[in-house]
């Protein structure tokens, strides 16, 4: 039996699993549709969304569409925070906020349909104190038991200490509870040295992990077999529209998606995300977990707004993915 078989429930659960979903930066996502985009011009967009976001929000509400429970938690405040946990609750999705006396960020992107471009501006945030710092670290250490897996997504805002990641997949350990990392820099390389259960690099985040220069080119199942061999995880390395390659120890498979006519890919890696989670907290093998994530990643290639997409795109492109072990 392999440390992953070891360590995921036995069978498929019927009942939807409670998953913790951090969202230390959360932001009002706010996606501009236009045409011919162009600098120095006013523009009146075809359409705009705003939508509760920051990569786990996403998350939670890909997984709120996969029939799981997801809770958001991290750090909110002022109106713009005000609105995250409103719009959460709409879409049926708890959450467990620290408030802080900042407001919380928007980030903005600007998609062009005509020219399939996207511009995105996203604000850093604002810092967050020691003790709000200690409030959340001691908040989840109180609540994590109640939860199956948590997810650890996207990026720290200022004077956040880098290995706060760590740190919670350390508690998450030793409750027993799963942990999935997404997120990148120094953020990334000390929560794998906590060895996380599941880690979802992009191919940049991989290759600065390996100290690979950027515009050179990388092998993408070497790579993801070195992460998961060298930090003692699992992995599953995301290559955009082309699929991803996911790793256990030296073991790997290439997953391949199916064509489509994507929309916009924003939200697709935290999608991707979502789709893992669920095949492995409801007992599917490796290789049917890996294949929702992809599934859930490309399905919300084919809708407008971060995180959302139909199961019936999902299902259907489950069913259509190529999976080889390689």
């Amino acid at each position: 039996m392999s440390e992953f078989d070891s360590l995921v429930p036995l069978g498929k659960q019927i009942k939807p699993a409670m998953i913790l979903c951090l969202n230390l930066n959360a932001a009002i996502d706010k996606t501009i549709v236009v045409s011919s985009f162009e600098i120095n011009k006013i523009h009146r967009p075809d359409s705009v969304i705003a939508l509760a976001g920051g990569k786990g929000c996403n998350v939670a509400r890909a997984l709120k569409t996969l029939g799981e429970n997801p809770v958001v938690s991290g750090w909110v405040g002022g109106l713009a925070g005000e609105f995250i946990e409103r719009q959460l609750h709409q879409e049926g999705i708890q959450t467990d906020f620290i408030h802080t006396n900042f407001e919380s960020r928007t980030c903005t992107s600007i998609l062009d349909r005509e020219n399939q471009t996207m511009t995105e501006i996203y604000e850093r945030g604002e810092p967050v104190s020691s003790e709000k710092v200690n409030e959340l670290q001691m908040h989840i250490q109180e609540i994590i038991g109640k939860y199956e897996a948590i997810t650890l997504s996207g990026s720290l805002p200022p004077e956040v200490p880098s290995d706060f990641y760590a740190k919670v997949i350390e508690i998450a350990k030793a409750a027993g509870v799963l942990t999935f990392l997404d997120t990148s820099g120094d953020a990334l390389r000390k929560g794998l040295e906590a060895r996380p259960f599941f880690v979802k690099p992009n191919e940049a985040e991989t290759k600065s992990l390996l100290g690979v220069e950027q515009n050179g080119s990388l092998d993408f199942v070497t790579a993801a077999v070195e992460v998961s061999r060298n930090y003692q995880t699992n992995v599953l390395l995301s290559m955009g529209a082309s699929g991803a390659v996911a790793a256990r120890g030296q073991e790997a498979f290439v997953l391949q998606n199916p064509v489509v006519d994507a929309k916009s890919a924003v939200g697709s890696g935290d999608c991707m995300l979502a789709g893992l989670v669920h095949g492995i907290v409801g007992g599917f093998s490796f290789e049917d977990a890996i294949t929702c994530g992809v599934a859930a990643g490309t399905a919300n290639t084919l809708t407008l707004g971060a995180g959302q997409f139909k199961m019936e795109d999902f299902e259907r492109l489950r069913r259509q993915g190529s999976l080889i072990k390689v």
